[in-house]
């Protein structure tokens, strides 16, 4: 069995992405987004990326915020992610305790 994991340059993130490169840099350049190789024409992107990318933009383009918010606003969005699932998991394992 192969283990396959999508990559895009960044031409064919934009185009996923329907965003202008300039963009795409600049959602780069604030951390936003990570991609492997050293120059732009070499990156490569996960496929996680392509969802991070437009979601960043959505939230600057509705929001109006700069990117260095944006960024922080994504951070602070994983986390309140993460937190919940870890109080849905620890609700199931308390409830095997509760009394009816």
């Amino acid at each position: 069995m192969s283990s396959q994991t999508l990559q895009l340059n960044i031409l064919e993130l934009c185009l996923c992405a329907e965003l202008p490169q300039t963009v795409v840099l600049e959602i780069v350049e604030h951390g936003i987004v990570e991609p492997s190789g050293p120059t732009p024409e070499q990156w490569l992107f996960d496929a996680s990326a392509l969802a991070i990318v437009k979601r960043a933009f959505r939230l600057q383009a509705d929001l109006q915020i700069e990117w260095a918010g944006v960024a922080l606003a994504l951070q602070l969005l994983d986390e309140l992610e993460h937190l919940r699932a870890e109080n849905s998991h620890l609700r199931r394992r308390l409830s095997r305790f509760e009394q009816p």
